[in-house]
């Protein structure tokens, strides 16, 4: 089950918060696999592989509602393939 509010019941603020809170998970993946991956020793980067993928997992979960609004956005304008 999702932990996030179903779409439908979103507000548009929501799923704008929802972006800016995605984009802030995928930058800090970014700047963690430079650092942490290219940068860091043997030991850290077990850790760091784990915590990646686990921030990409749940922006991956946050990007549902994201795009089940859009496509009801584009539904309505009779955009939708």
């Amino acid at each position: 089950m999702s932990r996030f509010i179903p779409q439908a019941d979103m507000s548009a603020d929501q799923v704008i918060d929802l972006c800016i809170t995605a984009r802030a998970i995928v930058s800090i993946c970014e700047r963690s696999a430079w650092a942490d991956l290219q940068n860091g020793n043997e030991a850290v980067i077990p850790q760091a592989a784990e915590d990646i993928q686990y921030a990409l997992g749940m922006v991956a979960e946050m990007l549902v509602p994201i795009q089940e609004a859009l496509e009801s956005h584009e539904g309505v304008k009779g955009g939708a393939k």
